[in-house]
């Protein structure tokens, strides 16, 4: 141990002379502990809120998305081949979706209907967002549909009943017509069942087989708009895209989940980052009162600092033991803050005793979701000890001169 960080630590537990340099000394520990813990618990509630709602559209959405830069639809067998030569890819299946005409009974609704193929219970764990009836598309020749739990309340549709589901889109080869039942084709399906993930797309969507939406707008049975993708267990989801992209070239967009929603996800990191920036200003804050402790520290010390003077210490092992004196506090709170902190997480992890206002039973999670991540904890650390350490070096470095004046 150096003799700096000796008389540095000897300053920090001992008893000073004047207990008000003690209770100074103490304040700036807990502030600086108090702080830790709120970026700690801020920045995992954040992780948590992410999780959820990434989780709430990752039972719908696929691990990889490709579609066509240019055109609506393209064709299966342009990329098929090369699909099937991919490594690291488990299940794919063909989608046709787009915008159509509901109708049941004597009510309609403008939504989505998403055509899937054969193999869509491959690369969708669609038992996780069954909520009724089951999940069957066709069946001796009759068409099904499950039908988002929004659209199901919205049209009244009932899986008891068996009025028939119709389904209008607009007749792409027609333009316009003095006749408007002439400018849509028409189709229909019986619901099967009732699917629920996420408001925005419960209101909105329908799911029905591939070759029911390729009748409806009257396309190939090789032409789809996009193709959802399924990885294997161990596979790295980034490397499947890239040699996805390289083998088929720059007429196809392929996104894995976060580039499907890149707008939420650069908001939510956004909110965090704006956050963590507003925390840390409040640390700076904070950390004037090292400043006030390590001030009145050297006046108290003076005897002390003449007698190292007069054992051959240096100005520099003088400035050395303050700056470490008040790094140290830094030091303390800060992990005694991530202690705290990391453990009232995982409290809240566990038992969810800090509920969130209003939840009940048909929420997604009833108390604030919490995670605490490694990088996180270490980017905070670095904060707080290199605010501490500035805090601790400038007053020190100011207080020399003015006493070698």
């Amino acid at each position: 141990m150096s003799v700096s960080l000796f008389f540095a630590r000897r300053y920090l537990f001992s008893k000073k002379s004047k207990n008000a340099i003690n209770y100074i000394t103490t304040v700036s520990v807990i502030l600086i502990t108090l702080v830790t813990i709120a970026m700690i618990i801020t920045m995992s509630v954040f992780n948590g809120l992410s999780d959820v709602i990434t989780s709430m559209f990752n039972t719908f959405d696929p691990e990889i998305k490709i579609t066509a830069k240019t055109g609506r639809v393209f064709s299966l067998d342009s990329v098929e081949n090369k699909l099937q030569q991919t490594s690291g890819i488990q299940a794919y299946t063909p989608i046709l979706e787009d915008d159509a005409l509901f109708t049941y009974g004597d009510k309609q609704l403008i939504g989505k209907l998403k055509g899937v193929g054969e193999s869509y219970t491959k690369t969708c764990n669609v038992d996780s967002i069954l909520v009724a009836g089951e999940f069957v598309l066709e069946q001796n020749d009759v068409h099904y549909a499950c039908v988002g739990q929004g659209v199901a309340h919205k049209l009244s549709v009932g899986l008891m009943f068996r009025d028939v589901l119709h389904i209008y889109a607009p007749e792409r080869s027609k333009r316009s017509s003095f006749v408007p039942t002439e400018e849509y084709n028409k189709t229909y399906a019986y619901a099967r069942g009732v699917f629920s993930v996420q408001m925005d797309i419960d209101n909105e969507y329908i799911i029905t087989s591939l070759a029911l939406a390729q009748e409806l707008w009257k396309y190939t049975n090789n032409e789809v708009s996009s193709i959802e993708i399924k990885i294997t267990e161990n596979a790295d989801i980034h490397s499947v895209v890239q040699n996805l992209q390289q083998t088929l070239g720059n007429s196809f967009s392929i996104k894995d989940r976060e580039k499907q929603h890149e707008f939420m996800y650069k908001v939510t990191q956004g909110e965090k980052f704006v956050t963590f920036l507003i925390i840390t200003l409040i640390l700076i804050i904070a950390s004037f009162s090292i400043i006030g402790s390590l001030s009145m520290l050297i006046i108290d010390k003076q005897r002390d600092i003449a007698v190292l003077r007069s054992m051959g210490a240096n100005s520099q092992t003088i400035k050395r033991i303050f700056i470490l004196e008040g790094w140290l506090i830094a030091v303390l709170g800060a992990f005694i803050g991530v202690f705290l902190g990391v453990a009232i997480c995982g409290i809240q992890e566990y038992f969810g005793i800090v509920k969130l206002p209003g939840a009940s039973a048909n929420f997604i999670v009833q108390a604030y979701p919490v995670k605490v991540l490694f990088t996180d904890v270490i980017s905070i650390l670095f904060v707080v000890l290199l605010v501490g350490f500035v805090t601790a070096y400038y007053p020190v470095q100011k207080i020399s001169k003015t006493q070698q004046q």
